[in-house]
């Protein structure tokens, strides 16, 4: 058993790399899927480095391997070939949230809204344009999460095992911001204002929701809606979405991925997913106190990315018109509610009293790095690229 996962993890390893190579020197491929593709390979890459000997990681490398392929050939191929590999991965996505056996009425919910996606997906490679912009409309609004459509992002992100979680949040921000580059210059005035009162709604929802969360996975998940709506609520303010959307889009994904994968580590150690239940976690696990507190400081300064980004590319007559008021009101309830949960989390997990009742056992070298690749590449998509 351990040579057949050992071997599989190698396999696994080598095939993202000959993947990122094979993308960069000998596939001409659009800038902005290309680099969604790199995010994608770069996250495959970290979950599959940090997985160890346990029950879950032969699972989680397959599982990780077949959720890699249906994004990149959503990401990479055109026209229906392209809409058949999307399909494929909202239905290994819906067959996942099934095989989790967790019956409610949400769960219901999400499916209808996963086979609703699916048929919108294949009715848009057949349609004509005027169905192929609302159909692409919806799926970006599920793939980057916009409330109320971001209950299958959610159902997912929280029925995700081990480090997948962290993959998910990568993989599915990825297909949104690719869906949403396809549509953005051809969505109308009013449109854009329905989006933008709902991306304000959505961040204060999601704020308020991550403020009540205590279950690891589910703040993750509205950790990133609420930063997500931002991408929504400065798409009639900022001109170029593609150099200012994407780039953050992904440093979301980077950044709530490595906190999530840095919450999977402690959860495969002491089953634990509550937050608040381990508190002082930086006394007895240094590594991961740094690790967790560099990666909650970043977030707490991922909302100035886009603003002063894309400050930068509107013209001066319009940064003294209305829009800087729409920028800031829009900037504060982000930043603000993010300042909130963040630091309240951390708080209640490296800091407080240490249990003297749990053996703590720090994060080795190989999971240390891999939630440190995600770190740098989240510094570079928001910061460089």
């Amino acid at each position: 058993m351990n040579i057949s996962f050992s071997s599989l993890k190698t396999l696994g390893l080598m095939t993202i790399v000959i993947l990122a190579l094979f993308l960069a020197f000998a596939v001409e491929t659009d800038p902005p899927n290309g680099f969604l593709a790199f995010a994608v390979l770069l996250s495959g890459f970290c979950v599959m480095l940090c997985q160890g000997k346990s029950h879950q990681a032969a699972g989680i490398c397959s599982s990780s391997m077949t959720t890699m392929g249906l994004a990149l050939g959503a990401l990479l191929c055109e026209g229906l070939v392209g809409r058949l590999f999307l399909c494929g991965l909202l239905g290994y996505a819906a067959f996942s949230l099934i095989r989790g056996k967790n019956r409610s009425f949400r769960t219901t919910l999400i499916l209808i809204h996963i086979f609703v996606a699916i048929f919108l997906s294949l009715s848009s490679a057949l349609g004509d344009n005027t169905l192929q912009m609302y159909s692409s409309l919806f799926l970006a609004v599920t793939f980057l999460p916009l409330f109320p459509f971001h209950l299958p992002f959610v159902g997912t992100i929280e029925g995700a095992k081990g480090s997948l979680s962290s993959f998910w949040i990568v993989v599915w921000l990825a297909i949104g911001l690719a869906e949403l580059n396809l549509i953005y210059s051809s969505l109308t005035a009013d449109t854009l204002l329905v989006i933008s009162l709902l991306a304000l709604v959505s961040a204060f929802y999601s704020s308020l929701a991550a403020l009540g969360q205590k279950q690891s996975n589910l703040f993750v998940a509205a950790a990133t809606v609420a930063h997500i709506s931002l991408v929504w609520g400065l798409l009639n303010i900022f001109p170029s979405f593609p150099k200012w959307g994407i780039a953050f889009g992904i440093a979301v994904a980077f950044a709530l991925g490595g906190i999530c994968l840095a919450f999977s580590f402690i959860r495969l150690r002491y089953g634990w997913q509550i937050i608040g239940k381990l508190p002082g976690l930086a006394s007895p696990m240094p590594r991961f106190g740094i690790i967790l507190v560099i990666l909650v400081s970043f977030s707490l300064f991922l909302p100035m990315f886009p603003t002063f980004s894309g400050l930068v590319l509107m013209p001066t007559v319009d940064v003294l018109d209305g829009s800087f008021i729409k920028v800031f009101l829009m900037f504060l309830a982000v930043w603000l509610g993010g300042g909130w949960f963040f630091i309240q989390m951390l708080h209640q997990t490296a800091f407080g009293a240490t249990r003297t009742d749990v053996p703590y056992s720090d994060l080795q070298a190989k999971e240390v790095v891999a939630v440190t690749v995600l770190l740098l590449g989240a510094g570079y998509s928001g910061l460089l690229y």
